[in-house]
């Protein structure tokens, strides 16, 4: 799905690239991307070791100004981590005991599929205008409020027991993003982004700081997090106020005189010597 995606956006850009580029006196109204990258988390389970995963989406731009926009954005992310990736004896049970006493391992573990949706304002460090080699590039910062939502089922588990979850309360995220953007030709832009999220709560791993669960005490690390790094491209979105160049140009007869249309019937050509005197 996401090759079937990918292929028609570039479709889109090439046939509005070729159309374009006879056209004179546009201006940028917008931009749309498409990226793919990928993400971790920051929580109660396995703390200090992140898992990456892949994640992808896409976005819709309304530019202010040469300087400000607003972005829709929208990405799914998979998110996971477990206990067995740790080196602390309470966490790991496969990690050799250093003593004659071993503590109960916890070994938790949990995957999710979420999708993120958030609005943010972009605001560019540098002036950016697309097909201007003076300011064809730009570092930019995000940020705004989004929204992580499982709609599928999640897996929480402790040692041999899965348990198979759906978490239908609504996580606010807020989002920071920041990044750099690079005008390759026309209205055709390639992205980097890094991007992390403080969220209003501490289920996304299904395992918070305030209770026990199964007779373990979970981290205090407090609020759950969440961040990706992705790479993308995106094509400006121009509305046209002018004709083509081409247009207005003086028009040349068969013969290549230069002189303007509406004054070449009083030359000499191949046609006015058919003409009746």
């Amino acid at each position: 799905m996401r090759t079937v995606i990918i292929y028609l956006f570039f479709s889109v850009i090439f046939t509005m690239t070729a159309h374009a580029q006879y056209t004179q006196l546009m201006e940028n109204r917008g931009e749309i991307g498409v990226f793919q990258g990928m993400a971790s988390y920051k929580g109660d389970i396995s703390p200090g070791y992140y898992k990456f995963n892949t994640s992808y989406g896409g976005f819709y731009k309304k530019l202010v100004n040469d300087y400000i926009g607003i972005r829709v954005n929208y990405e799914k992310i998979i998110l996971q981590a477990e206990d067995i990736s740790s080196s602390s004896l309470y966490l790991n049970p496969r990690t050799p005991p250093v003593t004659n006493y071993r503590p109960p391992s916890r070994n938790l573990n949990f995957e999710r599929v979420g999708h993120d949706f958030s609005l943010m304002m972009e605001l560019y460090f540098l002036k950016f205008i697309d097909g201007n080699n003076r300011y064809r590039f730009s570092p930019y910062l995000s940020f705004g409020v989004g929204t992580f939502q499982t709609f599928d089922s999640a897996i929480f588990n402790h040692t041999k027991n899965n348990i198979n979850l759906l978490d239908s309360g609504l996580t606010i995220s807020y989002p920071i993003n920041l990044g750099f953007k690079y005008n390759v030709f026309g209205p055709l832009n390639i992205f980097g982004e890094a991007t992390y999220r403080f969220t209003n709560s501490d289920r996304i791993d299904f395992f918070t700081d305030n209770e026990m669960n199964n007779g373990f005490q979970p981290s205090t690390s407090g609020k759950d997090q969440y961040f990706t790094f992705k790479m993308g491209v995106s094509y400006n979105l121009r509305k046209i106020y002018g004709p083509d160049k081409q247009l207005n140009e003086k028009k040349k007869s068969i013969f290549g005189d230069n002189e303007p249309a509406e004054k070449s019937s009083n030359k000499k050509g191949l046609f006015n010597l058919f003409k009746r005197k």
